[in-house]
């Protein structure tokens, strides 16, 4: 009979202590698959996203890592806000104009800033000799009297020059599931975001449907929204269905549903990515809801909400120029610059030679309060509005996460689990042992029927490699069935998908071993080698098996044959 039977013979006549101890290890195993997989799944999705093709985040001041996981992943809370001036300082001039020109102080003065223009030009007109005089001490003696919007409406932002773009986004709302404690964040933004972000690697984003909406939509309007393929897929909804969003959190104090609707223009591809849990809404519809409008100073006595009976009130009274009173084209107003606030600016910095000085250069400046001064153009200023922001580079701010919190947390998790399958190795060690005392007539039979003490040997440890084999193989399909139980909950909190046959992300496992190899060119490839953490599940198991099978195989070879035959 072979060896491998005899083990196997062995192993079914101890039956329920074999099978305790293939559970033991497959429970071992099998969490030490998950935790590899899902945290390397995750890391790598992390480490791959940090930077979307921005370079820096300006938000409102506190932790820059709490910033760069609202910002960038879509997790926790966003800090406070910051006035939409901010974001208009990386803007051109262009952009600005418009901008500014849609603001409580241009409104109110805009004959005078007319008339001013008109002087410029005459000021500036070739051959205007005396004119340009006059007009000069005029446009000086009108700047001295309103130091409002003119002074900055034509020029270029106090930043522009060092950008390539700053995409901004706004949160704090979420889309609950009809029927469902589900929810998902809601991120208002402009169509820059999926023409200027990237995924990673310079990927665009695509469109499983539909289609992204349009900053001013000559369909929906401003109340447009694309969903992330994970939400669409959640909630059932297809392009054309309208949905509303819930103001803070579901089930916290102060949280509502709003009464506005937005239209689904599309639905995202899988990225997998956290944008595939995330509503985009239109900002310009987001900033239209009553809660999302900010107060003006009181001292001015003025409330330029756009409730639909104010903006009929308003374009009554000539403030809101061109805006007609039928509902339709009343849901076109859009909210003065004055009043509008941000999350965060994602911002992509000009830097040709690749270094990241423009962003190192920049960061200062913002830390230093310099955003503040942009705010100085107009009195109509919201209620504390924030007068300072922080600049962080969120690829540092992740690699930190990683550093201190991330990277810590797997090796404990590693370690227990690692823990639990040595546990499972004992286990084999003290099941065979045990039964060494009554099998040593056996094994006295065996030796008397010719068999050798290296045979006895091997067939100890064969059984101790079987036992560890199977729980191995067991504990390895659980732990890829654990994953996708896990599946939906990981990527509804993270947006990274865990299929059954994705592997833990190729890493160089024998880094840690460079201080033992010295300094040849063997040991230097063989530190840079990559492979899955889980391809060394097996050798491990293995190894462990013989290392725990010694023991009793050992006693096996120095069983007496003539004691054993005589009991």
């Amino acid at each position: 009979m072979s060896i491998l039977k005899i083990a196997w013979r062995s192993i079914q006549h101890r039956g329920l202590g074999s099978l305790l101890t293939v559970i033991s290890m497959a429970l071992g195993v099998m969490m030490v698959v998950s935790v590899l997989s899902i945290n390397g799944l995750v890391s790598r999705s992390f480490r791959n996203n940090s930077s979307f093709g921005y370079d820096l985040i300006v938000g409102a001041r506190g932790g820059g890592t709490q910033l760069t996981l609202s910002s960038v992943f879509f997790l926790g809370r966003a800090i406070e806000t910051i006035p939409y001036e901010y974001y208009l300082a990386f803007c051109d001039k262009e952009t600005r104009s418009k901008e500014f020109r849609n603001s409580i102080a241009y409104r109110g003065n805009e004959e005078q800033f007319r008339a001013l223009e008109a002087l410029n030009a005459v000021r500036m007109a070739p051959g205007s000799a005396g004119w340009g005089a006059i007009a000069e001490g005029l446009a000086t003696d009108f700047l001295n009297r309103h130091q409002t919007a003119f002074m900055q409406i034509d020029e270029r932002g106090l930043f522009s020059n060092y950008v390539n773009f700053a995409v901004p986004i706004l949160l704090g709302d979420t889309y609950q599931i009809e029927n469902s404690d589900a929810y998902f964040k809601v991120c208002a933004t402009n169509r820059d975001y999926f023409d200027k972000l990237t995924l990673g690697e310079g990927k665009k984003f695509e469109l499983a449907s539909g289609r992204f909406f349009d900053n001013d939509d000559s369909e929906v309007g401003y109340f447009g929204c694309v969903m992330g393929a994970l939400v669409a897929k959640t909630s059932g909804k297809k392009v054309g269905d309208q949905i509303k969003v819930t103001h803070g959190i579901p089930g916290e104090s102060g949280a509502h549903i709003h009464d506005q609707l937005f239209t689904i223009t599309g639905i995202l591809a899988p990225t997998g990515t956290p944008n595939d849990r995330v509503v985009f809404a239109n900002m310009e519809g987001f900033y239209l809801i009553n809660d999302h409008v900010k107060p003006v100073v009181e001292s001015t006595g003025i409330n330029l909400r756009p409730d639909r009976d104010e903006a009929k009130s308003l374009a009554d009274e000539g403030t809101k120029p061109g805006v007609e009173l039928s509902d339709e084209e009343l849901s076109t107003v859009r909210l003065p610059v004055e009043q509008r606030e941000l999350t965060a600016l994602l911002v992509s910095v000009f830097d040709e030679e690749g270094f990241g000085l423009a962003a190192q250069y920049l960061q200062q400046p913002i830390e230093q309060g310099n955003l503040a001064s942009t705010l100085n153009w107009s009195k109509f200023r919201p209620l504390q509005a924030q007068t300072s922001a922080q600049c962080v580079n969120p690829v540092q701010e992740v690699m930190r996460l990683f550093v201190y919190f991330v990277e810590p947390a797997k090796w404990i998790l590693l370690a227990l689990t690692t823990l639990i399958c040595v546990v499972s190795g004992l286990s084999i060690l003290v099941g065979i042992y045990n039964s060494m005392s009554q099998r040593q007539h056996e094994i006295a039979v065996m030796r008397a029927l010719g068999a050798r003490r290296s045979h006895v040997m091997l067939i100890m440890l064969t059984e101790a490699i079987m036992l560890a084999l199977a729980g191995g193989l067991i504990g390895w399909l659980g732990g890829r069935a654990l994953n996708v139980a896990l599946s939906p909950i990981v990527e509804r909190q993270t947006g990274v998908p865990v299929r059954f046959w994705d592997f833990a992300p190729a890493e160089p496992v024998f880094a840690v071993l460079s201080p033992l190899l010295g300094n040849s060119d063997f040991a230097s490839r063989l530190v840079k080698f990559q492979m899955s953490p889980e391809l060394l599940l097996i050798p491990g198991l293995i190894i462990l098996a013989v290392l725990v099978g010694v023991y009793p195989a050992i006693s096996a070879y120095r069983t007496d044959v003539a004691k054993s035959l005589g009991k």
